[in-house]
């Protein structure tokens, strides 16, 4: 089985909402009259696989994918103001939840929260995984500048952790996106070092620690977080600040987290993070249809392992489907 874990679904009820003005997400068309998903510092291309269903299936079935988690995407609900993004959660959680529910045993969901507001976002994801069904929520790699280990989001770790949800960590425009706006820099190279701080933020926040059932998942193989983890180990032997809030190397913090596979077609790097993590918390992702995504690559990336059968199977779908309770 082929579970793809990292997709992006916005659904037509939140793009029209946003194509008809009045939020700080906006709704454009470039030259070539493509649909672009704009906020300062990146955009999305929307594509038909962002709303459609039908289009969806039958991308899955052209590529071999027998399961998606649909997810959302940036710039995220929490860059809207507080009333908005609650309101907007709830539409586009109960859409997400009516596409899944059309296509039984093909499509899953996470549900998206308005972060702006932890409380809220805690509400949001106990209403959407006991009345909607959706398999756990999004979280973005900051929060309109605020880190993911701030302590106004315990509440939510709380809830995700009594219900045993995971939690996806969707990398997002850095802080000081001015640095990264020439080239596309933000999804090259924004995108995982963002991811990168934040994962680090959860586990020297404490958080991590202080949530010992927490699942969370990071995106893109968490950036360079298997590349550095030597080094953070060292930092933490060294700095007295980085001990604080820790009994143990940072490491076994991060080896606790989960590792996606999406927009990291290199098959070093996705050997480096199974030697990290271990084989049982590296899964499958693709990104569609996002315009960096490419299904065939990510498989094939994981074909050049040469794994056994029950190695690949753990990456390209057993893990996801025993994380969502698939």
């Amino acid at each position: 089985m082929v579970f793809d874990f990292h997709t992006h679904f916005y659904t037509s009820a939140y793009l029209d909402e946003i194509e008809g003005g009045g939020y700080q997400a906006t709704l454009v068309r470039d030259a070539d009259g493509h649909r672009l998903l704009k906020l300062d510092g990146d955009y999305s291309m929307i594509a038909p696989g962002h709303f459609d269903a039908d289009y969806v299936i039958e991308h899955m079935d052209r590529h071999g994918v027998d399961r998606q988690l649909l997810s959302f995407s940036i710039p995220g609900l929490h860059v809207e103001d507080p009333d908005a993004g609650r309101r907007l959660a709830r539409t586009v959680n109960e859409a997400l939840a009516e596409t899944v529910a059309r296509h039984p045993g093909r499509l899953s969901a996470l549900a998206v929260l308005p972060l702006q507001d932890p409380a809220a976002s805690a509400a949001e994801l106990i209403r959407a995984a006991e009345s909607l069904d959706l398999r756990g929520g999004m979280l973005f790699s900051n929060i309109n500048g605020r880190s993911l280990g701030a302590p106004e989001f315990c509440e939510l770790y709380a809830a995700a952790s009594a219900l045993d949800l995971p939690l996806f960590v969707h990398p997002t425009t850095p802080h000081a996106h001015d640095l990264y706006a020439a080239y596309r820099l933000t999804p090259m190279a924004g995108f995982p070092f963002d991811t990168s701080v934040a994962a680090l933020h959860l586990v020297f926040s404490g958080t991590m620690a202080n949530f010992p059932d927490l699942k969370i998942v990071l995106g893109n193989l968490g950036g360079t977080i298997p590349f550095l983890a030597g080094r953070i180990d060292q930092a933490y032997r060294s700095y007295p600040e980085a001990r604080e809030q820790l009994d143990r190397p940072p490491s076994e913090y991060l080896k606790d987290m989960y590792y996606e596979t999406a927009g990291m077609p290199a098959s070093g790097a996705l050997r480096l993070a199974i030697e990290f993590a271990g084989i049982d918390r590296v899964m499958f992702g693709s990104d569609y249809p996002q315009q960096i995504a490419d299904v065939d690559l990510g498989l094939r990336t994981i074909d050049e392992l040469e794994l056994d059968e029950a190695g690949r199977q753990r990456i390209v779908g057993g893990n996801a489907a025993g994380l969502l309770k698939e």
